[in-house]
């Protein structure tokens, strides 16, 4: 067989080199470019773990985190938990929609929000003495102390502490006019009371005179007293005043009379 001239081999060479560089440039023109990783900024926000109807006090187990690209953060949104917590929805709210201040009812503010839950805020005239002289400041722990005159005949004076432990919510004035007597400014203690306090308190204050006895800081406990009369204050009362009830036993033919 007759060999090829060398030169043609090499004209061959450059044509399938030729080819298969413009081969690989059309390839390497179609591909795409690197991808080059991204990174995202985020943020925390508030949503509704569930649905949640309007009218509704927001407790954290209704609530979640979730992380949201800052630019997509809605406004008037919460980062925290805490800041949404126990305030009342004014609209619905779907599983996963960011919780937003203009659909919450206002945060309460003054003396409102320094109450506990199921207490109420109950205001009470003093005067320099029985308001512990000026001493009282907010937070502040007191006992009430009242003292009535019977209305029954013969019956004697008698002060009892009737409620412990209030704490004081804030002091304040009022201006009060008497028929016949010039406007006198009155000082006055707002406390801390459950329901069931509030209705001691307002009888206290409507059958006798109540005084305030200031607590200690640390001083939580109750003391249970039996109150105090005026012959038992001054040392006056006898045996038979000391008397409250008569039983008569009758054991066969004896009869026998108990004092309590």
């Amino acid at each position: 067989m007759r060999q090829l001239p060398r030169w043609v081999w090499l004209v061959v060479a450059v044509m399938l080199g030729g080819t298969a560089t413009l081969m690989s440039r059309s390839w390497l023109a179609g591909k795409p470019p690197p991808k080059v990783p991204v990174t995202v900024k985020t943020a925390p926000v508030v949503v509704a773990g569930k649905d949640i109807d309007a009218g509704v006090t927001l407790a954290a187990k209704q609530l979640l985190v979730k992380e949201m690209p800052q630019e997509k953060v809605p406004k008037g949104s919460f980062a925290r938990l805490e800041e949404v917590k126990d305030r009342v929805t004014t609209s619905s709210f779907k599983e996963g929609e960011a919780i937003l201040d203009i659909n919450l009812e206002p945060k309460p503010s003054g003396i409102i929000a320094r109450l506990s839950s199921n207490r109420r805020a109950m205001t009470v005239k003093v005067d320099e003495v029985s308001g512990v002289a000026g001493f009282l400041s907010p937070n502040d722990r007191v006992d009430v102390v009242v003292t009535i005159s019977p209305k029954e005949a013969g019956k004697d004076m008698v002060a009892k502490v009737v409620l412990q432990n209030l704490r004081v919510l804030g002091i304040g004035q009022k201006i009060e006019r008497l028929p016949g007597e010039k406007p006198m400014v009155v000082p006055t203690v707002t406390l801390e009371v459950t329901p069931e306090e509030a209705e001691r308190l307002a009888l206290s204050t409507r059958e006798g005179q109540i005084s305030l006895g200031l607590r200690g800081q640390n001083d939580q406990q109750a003391v249970a007293t039996p109150g105090v009369s005026t012959p038992q204050l001054l040392g006056l009362e006898t045996e038979e005043s000391s008397v409250r009830h008569h039983v008569e036993v009758i054991r066969r033919l004896q009869r026998e009379s108990l004092k309590f």
